[in-house]
């Protein structure tokens, strides 16, 4: 299953632990360096777009929120049922990534 790409990128940035907004948008924007502006309107959509579906989810202090975060902030963490969506999402940008780079071998030697 294949996810919008800022979906994928926002489930990708919380893979790498609970986090809020402002970080989500940091980690995307690294992770593609910087060819992805999570504006917020787009960013605070598809939070709520993940959170509905369950593949993220609002966390409770004490659970390692950082002392920079604002009380006002949503800390929000990767569910296990989103770390299997973006672990399949991955497989198949791997699949499409592999189909790509033979496609254009094929065509250099032409």
């Amino acid at each position: 299953m294949a996810l919008k790409r800022h979906w994928y990128h926002i489930l990708l940035a919380l893979a790498e632990g609970p986090t809020h907004g402002a970080e989500i948008r940091r980690r995307a924007a690294r992770h593609t360096n910087g060819t992805l502006e999570l504006y917020p309107a787009m960013l605070y959509g598809s939070l709520e777009d993940l959170l509905e579906r369950g593949w993220i989810e609002e966390v409770a202090e004490g659970t390692g929120r950082p002392p920079e975060a604002s009380e006002r902030s949503r800390y929000l963490a990767l569910t296990p049922a989103g770390r299997e969506t973006l672990a399949a999402s991955t497989a198949d940008y791997e699949q499409v990534a592999r189909i790509a780079r033979s496609l254009l071998a094929g065509e250099a030697s032409s």
